[in-house]
């Protein structure tokens, strides 16, 4: 069946579909692979979207050219997808070492810079694709346009597809290492058992490097959860997160989340004051003016500090987060109650704009790494948290922590905007 499908046209609108999924992913991956390193601001997208039409417009325009010497024979096909599945496999461990030299650079070199080197190769081969799929099927000229509206649909609609299962189901659940893995060898399977079936050998060496892959992702694993200070990782639709621990120069002992490696929680564990940060407890002083038994809401639950500070003063609490390990984070490692407080799992402003509960206390906790989530505090976003507050109730900020000179001009221009929303 397999040797039959192999010489259809079929199979290669197969691999046409396979490449345009792969392109996709590719895509996706490259920029959550950038988050720990680079944010994902809007210089990070542009970076990903500028690498991935400027590596296939190298692609289709080298590809177009091995057209001329590609004859009738799909052998260099086979070894370019094997090749690009393979080269997108390897993205999860290419990627960290370019990073941790291109960090020091200005974000937007720096970010070029990373995504030119682990991004730029497998999206030149994918690339390559479509004008050899083409040259392949088109035996008459009066064919020609038919067969190329026909792969650039094929390969367009395995991109629409694979951008919502990586981006609704598989990163979200897996992070981004695991569909790397999947995506790449997924591409390259069917071409290397093509070149099996011509007694092409050297292709066993890529499975042999798949293998090798697999074996040091899980081995990296194993490695970091027999640190001591290494609690709990994962990888997800936030980026990586940890939970370290380890002893701090005043004697007591600290407990942290990190996510894309910026501390967004800190615990104290070796005293009764259990905030490491002094806002959340700038929180429960100003909160105290408020009568108990009031309803708040958390914008941004983090690793449950200000939540769990806001349930034991006696507020009903709603805690807002869109990463859903948050919950399971907060609870093991930092002590919150979940089964006292109603932990809601969507993007914060969605839940603003649909929600009809009305709240007491909302506390504006959101931030993004160091960065403060922009849509969040526009005018409408400020108005629709003004919806959910009850007119007698008051709405907390955290931010940084200037207001005066150049440092406080971002402070002060949120503060405007909280003023104009009324």
């Amino acid at each position: 069946m397999l040797r039959s499908l192999q010489n259809s046209r079929s199979y290669f609108y197969l691999l046409s579909f396979l490449e345009g999924g792969a392109v996709m992913g590719c895509e996706l991956v490259g920029a959550k692979l950038l988050a720990p390193y680079f944010g994902t601001s809007l210089y990070v997208w542009a970076a990903a979207l500028g690498i991935t039409l400027g590596g296939l417009m190298l692609g289709y325009f080298f590809g177009g050219r091995l057209t001329m010497h590609l004859m009738d024979k799909p052998v260099k096909l086979y070894w370019t997808l094997a090749l690009s599945g393979t080269a997108f496999s390897i993205m999860p461990l290419t990627s960290h070492w370019i990073m941790d030299q291109a960090i020091h650079l200005p974000l937007q070199w720096g970010a070029l810079l990373s995504l030119g080197v682990f991004m730029l190769p497998p999206l030149f081969g994918m690339g390559m694709v479509s004008p050899m799929i083409i040259h392949l099927l088109t035996k008459e000229r009066i064919q020609a346009g038919n067969q190329a509206g026909n792969v650039y649909a094929i390969s367009t609609l395995g991109g629409i597809l694979t951008t919502f299962l990586f981006g609704f189901f598989l990163i979200p659940t897996f992070g981004v290492s695991t569909p790397a893995y999947l995506g790449g060898i997924g591409l390259a399977m069917m071409p290397m058992l093509s070149l099996l079936r011509r007694k092409r050998w050297w292709i066993l060496v890529l499975p042999l490097l798949w293998v090798l892959i697999v074996i040091e992702h899980f081995g990296s694993i194993n490695i970091h959860k027999k640190e001591d200070s290494l609690l709990y990782q994962s990888e997800g639709l936030l980026g990586q997160m940890e939970v370290r621990e380890w002893s701090a120069d005043a004697g007591y002992n600290v407990r942290a989340l990190f996510v894309n490696h910026t501390m967004q929680t800190v615990l104290n564990l070796k005293s009764d004051v259990p905030d490491y940060w002094p806002y959340t407890q700038r929180i429960q002083t100003i909160s105290e003016h408020l009568p108990k038994g009031q309803r708040a809401l958390v914008l941004g639950m983090g690793a449950g500090m200000v939540t769990e500070r806001l349930s034991k003063y006696g507020f009903e609490v709603h805690s807002v987060d869109i990463d859903a390990r948050l919950a399971n984070v907060a609870r093991t490692y930092f002590g919150l109650d979940t089964s006292k407080v109603k932990i809601i799992i969507v993007d914060v402003r969605h839940y603003l704009r649909t929600s009809k509960e009305k709240y007491d206390l909302i506390v504006f906790d959101v931030f993004k790494g160091e960065s403060a989530p922009s849509h969040m505090l526009t005018m409408e976003g400020i108005e629709d948290a003004g919806n959910r507050l009850d007119p007698s109730g008051l709405i907390l900020l955290n931010f940084y922590g200037y207001l005066d000179g150049s440092l406080g001009e971002l402070a002060r221009k949120v503060a405007l905007t909280f003023d104009r929303a009324g």
